[in-house]
């Protein structure tokens, strides 16, 4: 190893190459800091990171990232073994940071990195299993509205052909509340709004303008006058018509 060392330091002498200036700076701080343990540990460390940044704007091949590795190997006092792109070794920091990632053998575009490949997983099943549970019930609800509305038959019926959802948030509101009857749980807003219709019918039934009949359907007139009936177990107030 001794031969392939005094080859690079001849070559970087010649050309004054990035290799011969990241050399020098080891052969400085060598003597600087000769006899100061905890000093030349942190110039080891810097030196790692300076010549990793080298090597990835390829500025150095691998042949100058190892020998200048196992320069630092000679001055470092915890004798630790560094890191080689030609080599198998950890990464230098392996004793501090548990599980670190690998040192690559040569820059690799991040875009690249992160980007799926086409036999990968894409996390979209949730995705679409939402849109279609969402689609099934936003018909049901249309259905089930006009039925509603066919059955009454009142002259201030609600027409549903042309019903949309005002925004996205309206829609998946709309979601939320389906999916929260269908599991059986309260959202905030039904629990507001079944509190309101209580208080609601308490005032109604003071006014003489709600009542309850021996059938359990309750009976409810509105400000113009018209009365509407809500069977028992049911949601929906339906029209009556005399």
């Amino acid at each position: 190893m001794a031969k392939k060392k005094g080859f690079g330091k001849f070559m970087g002498a010649l050309t004054g190459s990035p290799y011969e200036k990241l050399l020098k700076q080891i052969e400085k701080g060598a003597k600087e800091f000769d006899g100061d343990d905890r000093s030349m540990s942190r110039l080891v460390k810097k030196m790692v990171r300076e010549i990793k940044q080298t090597y990835s704007d390829e500025n150095i091949d691998e042949e100058e990232h190892d020998l200048l590795m196992e320069e630092l190997e000679d001055i470092d006092p915890e004798e630790r073994e560094l890191p080689k792109v030609g080599g198998d070794d950890d990464d230098y920091f392996d004793s501090d940071m548990p599980d670190a990632p690998k040192l690559a053998s040569k820059a690799i575009d991040l875009d690249d990195l992160l980007s799926s490949k086409g036999d990968s997983f894409t996390s979209s099943y949730g995705k679409d299993e939402f849109e279609e549970f969402r689609q099934k019930m936003s018909q049901e609800f249309y259905a089930e509205s006009d039925e509603a509305v066919a059955a009454g038959d009142h002259e201030k019926d609600i027409r549903t052909v042309h019903r949309t959802f005002v925004d996205d948030d309206a829609d998946l509101a709309a979601v939320k509340r389906l999916i929260s009857e269908e599991s059986g749980l309260k959202t905030d807003d039904m629990q507001r709004q079944e509190d309101d219709e209580a208080a609601a019918a308490a005032q109604a039934l003071a006014d003489n303008t709600y009542s309850v009949d021996e059938d359990g359907t309750e009976w409810w007139q509105d400000d113009d006058g018209y009365w509407w009936f809500r069977p028992e177990g049911e949601n929906d107030w339906l029209p009556y018509d005399e």
